[in-house]
Formats: structure tokens, C-alpha cells, sequence
């Protein structure tokens, strides 16, 4: 005896509404509006994401970001403070940002690492107490200011394939700061590395280096 129409209707209804049974679970990877990750679960609801128009990261809880591993662009800003529970910065597909990166006032944060960024708008890393590393080795370029100020703990700075800022270029006010990785840099509007005490001369001066006009 063959089931009715109406029974059936409703047998297909109740599957299509099981969590289990659905095949567009992907959340939406927003690209006319800023995302904003507060939590383990905002992370979550974006690993799938490739590409955002903005990120946003504030925080009192303990975070990692590395399931964000499928994201490789943001078109607009990357944002990140503050917060006092993530205690590392990692990002290993990214690739560019349009936009600016800002990471600012994050109180347990100690590693910033982006390993596979080539290219952003605008690098500021200012008054992150407990960061000691900061390595994006594979950037080439910055089309406006790269400013890495007052961190209390910073010391290593892995800028190893920085050929290009548009505007300034300012590394100041990092009171233990002992090893800058930065040789290749041929352009800037202007380049300050100053009141870094432990940093040896030699690595100032290989920064400010330029080859000789062609």
C-alpha cells in the first residue's frame, strides 16, 4: 500500500529540516561588510571562508585562528585588538590585504606570524605588551606606512623579502628589540629606526642600505 502524497510531503520536510542532512551548512563569507570574531565559535562559523571584505578580531577569550587556514585575501582591513585571551596571531594562507593591518593593544599576544603575506595597504603594530615576534617574511611590499612601535617585548622582526613601502617605514620605541630582518629594502618615503637600545647598529644600517642607482 503505497503511502499518501501528503504523508509524503511531510517525510520530506522533516528531513530536509535535520541539521544532519544539510548541504548548505557553509556559513556566508560576507564581502560588503565587516566581520567581527569575538569568539572560538566566530572562528569557526569562517574556516571555510577564502576571501573577506574586512576582519575584525576583539576579545576577552582565548583564541586561535589558525582554522582560518583557507583565507587568503581580504580586500579591506584587518583589524586585531583588543583582546587579552589570544596568545598568537597566525593566519598561514593570507596572502594580501587591501586595506590596513592593525594590531594594537593586545595584552597576552606573543607571536604574530602571517608566512605567507605578499602585499598590504598598511602595516601598524603598536603597544602589544607581551609580543616578542613579529614574522611576515615572504612581504614585498606595503603601499603606505609600515609602523612597528612601542612593544614592550618585541624582539625579532622578519620582514626578510620587504622591497617596497609607498610611504613611511618606522620601527621605534621597541625597548628589547635585538634583531631586525629586513636588508632588501630599496624604497620608502622615509625610514626611521630609532630608540631601539638593544638593537646592534649594523642591523640599522643594513636596513637603511640602498644599492647603488642602476
Amino acid at each position: 500500500m503505497r503511502p499518501s502524497r501528503s504523508r509524503l510531503v511531510g517525510v520530506v520536510a522533516l528531513v530536509a529540516g535535520c541539521p544532519g542532512t544539510r548541504t548548505t551548512g557553509t556559513p556566508a563569507c560576507p564581502m560588503d561588510r565587516t566581520v567581527l570574531i569575538t569568539g572560538q565559535d566566530d572562528v569557526k562559523d569562517h574556516a571555510a571562508c577564502t576571501a573577506l571584505s574586512s576582519l575584525t578580531i576583539r576579545s576577552g577569550a582565548a583564541l586561535d585562528l589558525s582554522a582560518l587556514r583557507a583565507l587568503t585575501s581580504i580586500t579591506g582591513d584587518l583589524q586585531i585588538g583588543p583582546t587579552v585571551g589570544m596568545e598568537e596571531l597566525q593566519l598561514p594562507e593570507l596572502r594580501s590585504v587591501g586595506g590596513t593591518i592593525k594590531i594594537e593593544s593586545n595584552g597576552l599576544l606573543r607571536g604574530m606570524f602571517l608566512p605567507r603575506l605578499e602585499r598590504a595597504g598598511r602595516v601598524d603594530v603598536e603597544a602589544n605588551g607581551s609580543l616578542t615576534t613579529i614574522a611576515m617574511p615572504r612581504l614585498a611590499e606595503v603601499q603606505g606606512t609600515l609602523l612597528i612601535t612601542s612593544n614592550a617585548s618585541l624582539e625579532l622582526i622578519d620582514l626578510s623579502a620587504l622591497v617596497t613601502v609607498g610611504k613611511d617605514l618606522a620601527i621605534a620605541d621597541n625597548p628589547v628589540l635585538a634583531l631586525i630582518e629586513a636588508g632588501k629594502v630599496t624604497a620608502a618615503q622615509e625610514l626611521r629606526i630609532e630608540r631601539n637600545p638593544k638593537l646592534p647598529a649594523d642591523q640599522v644600517e643594513a636596513v637603511r642600505a640602498k644599492p647603488p642607482a642602476p
